[in-house]
């Protein structure tokens, strides 16, 4: 990594099992085992299904650029170094067992995309302050701030 560029490492249990049709955690449950103050009611099974199944145990890496730095950089950047951007799911594992973390960073999961009504283009993000956790979407049109964390997984 470059000299401003850090790195932080999560373990995570991750239940794939999440679309309603299987008998696993749906992103409903896991939304709620994450006991948010306030959620995008955007985010559900039907607008982030998953192709992955079962449990496994990942290390959730937070790359962090310190830098403002644009959607495509970011991918290319995490590739760079042999890492996928991390999923819905993967982020909802994360908040759940790291509910603190957002409130000291913003953190952003880009592998899993939603287009809006309007045609934007969100991904899931945590963020957070003393006064409440919350589990949104954000624009991929804008550039990140030098304070956001990028959830990746190593290839």
């Amino acid at each position: 990594m470059k000299r401003h560029e850090t790195a932080n490492f999560y373990p995570i249990t991750v239940d794939y099992g999440m679309n309603v049709e299987d008998y696993g955690m749906n992103v409903e449950e896991a939304v709620r085992l994450g006991k948010y103050d306030w959620v995008n009611s955007s985010i559900t099974s039907q607008n982030f299904p998953t192709t992955r199944k079962g449990k496994t145990e990942l290390r959730m890496e937070l790359i962090h650029f310190d830098r403002w730095i644009s959607t495509r950089k970011a991918l290319k950047g995490l590739d760079r170094r042999g890492y996928r951007p991390a999923e819905l799911h993967e982020l909802l594992t994360l908040g759940a067992q790291y509910p603190d973390l957002q409130r000291e960073f913003p953190i952003v999961a880009l592998a899993s995309v939603w287009q809006s009504p309007n045609g934007n283009r969100k991904a899931p993000c945590l963020d957070g302050t003393i006064a409440g956790r919350n589990l949104d979407l954000c624009w991929l049109g804008k550039d990140w701030a030098g304070n956001w964390r990028f959830a990746a997984v190593r290839k």
